[in-house]
């Protein structure tokens, strides 16, 4: 009796989304709040949909490296995909912004990734999660390693690892590439 008085209390404290993987999803920051973390306050704003042209896509993939086959979805598919675009007074693009949602078993992940007008990667926002592992990488000392990437990132190599979230930690990694991928194709050198 005294253990399921215990167990009961645990519940209460512990927040639902580190009792099971398959709780719902907590959100850290909305789409209007992580667009404007990235695109300066008197910026025009636009939202652009774009679509990978079928024929770019197995070059994108290998260029990329979205073409593994793992429990993660790296695929990169046509699309569609939106963009918010802040430009100054003359037109010129400030800063591009892309929301990318990230799964893996039972796994999800959705973040904000800002990049610069050359197409580095200016920071990386979680926006939502729902898996207990995943905490430990919302934390800046781990997104901040993304910041001026214009190449895709490898763990181990040019992202370190946090212990105990390696998945979430390739997850975030993934979206890097993806956010990466798809700047070169809608708005890099030699876009349409």
């Amino acid at each position: 009796m005294k253990r399921l008085f215990l167990f009961a209390i645990y519940l209460s404290v512990v927040p639902a989304a580190f009792v099971s993987n398959q709780a719902a999803a907590v959100e850290y920051m909305g789409l209007k709040d992580a667009v404007k973390y990235f695109i300066p306050a008197d910026a025009k704003l636009s939202k652009v949909e774009k679509t990978i042209p079928a024929d770019k896509l197995p070059s994108i993939k290998k260029q990329f490296d979205l073409e593994k086959s793992t429990d993660f979805n790296e695929k990169i598919s046509t699309g569609p995909y939106t963009f918010y675009v802040g430009r100054d007074a003359a037109g010129k693009a400030l800063a591009y912004v892309v929301v990318l949602d990230q799964y893996w078993r039972t796994c999800y992940h959705k973040y904000a990734v800002g990049l610069t007008p050359d197409g580095k990667i200016k920071e990386i926002v979680v926006m939502e999660f729902n898996c207990k592992y995943e905490y430990p990488i919302n934390k800046k000392s781990f997104l901040k390693q993304f910041s001026g990437k214009a190449k895709p990132p490898k763990l181990g190599k040019d992202v370190d690892v946090v212990s105990g979230a390696t998945a979430s930690c390739e997850a975030t990694a993934i979206v890097a590439r993806r956010a990466l991928a798809l700047y070169s194709v809608f708005f890099g050198p030699g876009a349409k």
